[in-house]
């Protein structure tokens, strides 16, 4: 990974993150408030995270997860 690539959180993350959380509440899964904004911003862009390690982010509905640090 030679190049990382910072994504701005904008309105239409803003109303993702909302969406998401009240989403969460619904089905009891507390979550911490980053880990929403990673999925919002995802959601915004076009719904796919990249993530090392970072299991949470696999409990957001609909979110598709790629973790590179255990592909072979």
């Amino acid at each position: 990974m030679g190049k990382l690539i910072c994504w701005p959180y904008e309105k239409p993350a803003a109303y993702e993150f909302g969406r998401i959380i009240a989403e969460l509440r619904r089905l009891g899964r507390p979550m911490q408030q980053v880990d929403i904004q990673i999925a919002a911003i995802a959601f915004a862009l076009g719904n796919c995270t990249v993530v090392s390690g970072d299991s949470d982010l696999a409990a957001v509905p609909g979110l598709t997860v790629e973790n590179w640090a255990d592909a072979s």
